[in-house]
């Protein structure tokens, strides 16, 4: 089981897939404009710790980021993300990071693609309904990518 997230500071985007890519879970934690940065790192910390022993997870995959034109917004979003490293690395959980252009060729073939062409792509390859928040398409695209990169490396391995 790999858990997808696309961090944030405001909404933050979750998703459980097995390796035979069925969602198993998939949401957005709203954190809100309000409230301290300790009550949003805790709600984070405190959701993917409970994700990952509920649903077995096994593996944490995150999407990076690379630019903000707000840097406090950029470091409210770092704490979100260290909150999930953080957990996932006390359960014990290895994470791996993906750059939106990786997460984007992953999925869609194209690094440039668009988001619309990215969730297009995700309701059709794992039967999502029409209406998704576009924070959860992103937790599921790295899932996703993640699963994929995976299973490349295990060909890798078996000199296929």
């Amino acid at each position: 089981m790999v858990l997808g997230i696309d961090p944030g500071s405001i909404c933050m985007g979750y998703a459980v897939l097995s390796p035979q890519q069925v969602r198993l879970a998939s949401g957005t934690l709203k954190l809100g404009r309000k409230g301290s940065l300790a009550e949003k790192t805790g709600a984070v910390f405190t959701l993917v710790k409970a994700l990952i022993q509920e649903h077995g997870v096994k593996e944490v995959a995150m999407e990076q980021f690379f630019y903000h034109k707000d840097p406090r917004a950029l470091a409210r979003i770092s704490h979100c993300r260290g909150a999930a490293m953080a957990a996932a690395t006390l359960e014990g959980i290895p994470v791996f990071e993906y750059s939106p252009m990786e997460v984007k060729k992953a999925v869609v073939g194209y690094g440039h693609a668009t988001k619309e062409q990215v969730a297009w792509m995700l309701r059709q390859t794992l039967s999502l309904p029409d209406k998704i928040s576009s924070d959860e398409t992103d937790a599921l695209a790295v899932a996703l990518c993640h699963l994929g990169q995976q299973r490349r490396l295990e060909l890798l391995e078996q000199g296929r």
